[in-house]
């Protein structure tokens, strides 16, 4: 079974909240859809170090 840390459970959450308002910036731009927009959501959720992904790891962190 696959472990996931705190970091990238918040970064996985905040990335599908980015995902519907990212596309419609790429809507049209990319042959890969779905997976090209799962990707930059991922990316912005990763690159955020104080926002909403850090956040919810560190809620997560507290709990444990």
């Amino acid at each position: 079974m696959d472990s996931v840390n705190a970091r990238q459970a918040g970064e996985l959450f905040e990335a599908m909240l980015l995902a519907p308002m990212l596309r419609p910036l790429i809507a049209g731009c990319g042959a890969l859809g779905d997976y090209e927009l799962d990707l930059l959501a991922r990316e912005v959720a990763r690159r955020d170090g104080h926002g909403f992904a850090a956040l919810i790891a560190a809620k997560l962190e507290h709990r444990r």
